[in-house]
């Protein structure tokens, strides 16, 4: 009996200490995401304050993969670039020391999105938390450099020479890419400020950016009788991934299927309303997808409206 109530005792002082040493942050810490983040970018940078002496490996589990971190850099902080899915995304992050579990915690984040219905209205825990204020980057300022090295217009010979590359880099992974962010001249659209929300916020609504280069686009689409709702309301990166895309022109999904998003009933069971995109057309083909001087923003005049 004493063993077993000395043993207890010792299990409990353990606990006690681990409890405290997780509450204090000794093994890890969680500097970035916060808790409940909410944002509209599919990646996600993770940065993570490790005591080395006391763990060896991070193990990082989301809704897509597995990563693993071996910790062997001297450097106090641990960054990781993630991948998430639209929607609630529960990031699991353990820390180990020789395979034994030291520190746990977790972080939900939303990624939502304008285009899918079912992401465009995130519970109300979550809110837009940034990282680019005075707060936020001085956590990184040791080892990175936080300036805008940028020259305005002028593209980077070698784009991994932008210091916005090493954490950024995956806003580019898609097969097309759109000229600023190709060419990492990132404050074509993201201005510096003084604000202390975030130094890097764009402008709202999105157009305000957009027409700053596609000005005679702007000419075009705002002469027109019919301007479609995502383009009146200047919602550009509704249907456009500003950074890239795999599909061309830097739509979000294939044309058709972004139609759809909002026009569901020109879909019945298998079949389109429309007789054309049952043969394979786009609906682009016929109808332009940002202003028209033909109703049902029709390309030219047709004879039968489309139902």
């Amino acid at each position: 009996m004493r063993f077993d109530y000395i043993f207890a005792k010792a299990f409990l002082v353990l606990a006690i200490f681990f409890t405290a040493a997780f509450a204090e942050g000794k093994f890890m810490q969680i500097l970035t995401p916060k808790q409940n983040h909410l944002q509209t970018e599919l990646t996600l940078n993770i940065v993570l304050e490790v005591d080395k002496k006391r763990v060896d490996t991070i193990k990082i589990r989301t809704p897509l993969e597995d990563i693993s971190i071996d910790i062997k850099s001297k450097k106090k902080t641990e960054c990781k670039n993630i991948e998430l899915r639209f929607g609630e995304n529960r990031v699991d992050i353990r820390a180990y020391k020789e395979s034994v579990l030291v520190a746990q915690e977790v972080r939900d984040v939303y990624v939502s999105s304008e285009l899918y219905h079912q992401f465009r209205y995130p519970p109300k825990k979550y809110s837009h938390t940034y990282f680019h204020n005075q707060e936020g980057e001085k956590l990184c300022a040791k080892c990175h450099d936080m300036s805008v090295n940028e020259v305005e217009n002028v593209a980077f010979k070698d784009i991994t020479k932008s210091n916005c590359y090493g954490c950024h880099k995956s806003i580019n992974k898609e097969k097309y890419a759109h000229a600023p962010s190709a060419n990492w001249l990132c404050t074509s659209c993201h201005k510096e400020s003084k604000e202390n929300l975030s130094k890097y916020l764009t402008k709202e609504p999105a157009y305000a950016s957009c027409f700053e280069c596609h000005e005679e686009s702007k000419e075009t689409w705002s002469s027109a009788k019919y301007r479609h709702e995502p383009l009146d309301y200047g919602r550009c990166d509704k249907c456009h991934n500003p950074h890239s895309s795999a599909y061309p022109m830097f739509i979000r999904k294939e044309v058709n299927l972004i139609c759809l998003e909002c026009h569901k009933d020109k879909h019945i069971g298998q079949n389109f309303a429309c007789s054309g995109a049952n043969e394979g057309d786009l609906c682009t083909e016929c109808h332009t997808p940002h202003a028209s001087n033909q109703p049902f923003f029709l390309k030219k005049r047709s004879k039968r409206a489309p139902r």
